[in-house]
């Protein structure tokens, strides 16, 4: 488990950031932080913050690693790209010019189209994450 004490002028800093912060994932961060410093464990920050246990260790080395502006940058929220993401235009123009009404059809085209397999569960979250809305058939 990693440890946080921040000086009297760090925690100003975090203090300032903290009030200022309007992106959520770098708010948690920064609460995240600051819930370590006044001593609770990694299990109650996750419970208090509904996150990850892997996400309050992550946060903690990175701001050891790279400070305050490390741990504030935008382009560490580790969210891997898809093999999808090229297509995703694409994708959801499919969807509009075609009667496309199941996952399981449109895992199908994706795989036929663009050669990639992907599972439903993901394709799912994905479509709902980028309003890839199917076209239901009349019953």
């Amino acid at each position: 488990m990693y440890t946080i004490k921040l000086s009297h002028r760090e925690l100003m800093a975090l203090n300032k950031r903290r009030k200022m912060e309007k992106n959520k994932t770098i708010a948690d961060r920064l609460h995240c932080l600051y819930l370590a410093h006044t001593g609770k464990g990694h299990k109650e920050i996750q419970d208090i913050l509904a996150i990850n246990k892997n996400s309050v260790t992550n946060w903690i080395k990175l701001y050891r690693s790279q400070g305050l502006d490390g741990l504030c940058r935008a382009e560490n929220y580790d969210r891997r790209s898809s093999r999808i993401d090229v297509y995703l235009d694409q994708i959801k123009q499919d969807v509009a010019d075609h009667p496309i009404a199941s996952l399981a059809e449109l895992q199908d085209w994706i795989k036929q189209r663009y050669a990639v397999e992907i599972e439903q569960s993901w394709l799912w979250r994905c479509c709902k994450k980028n309003s890839i809305c199917l076209t239901r058939k009349p019953a």
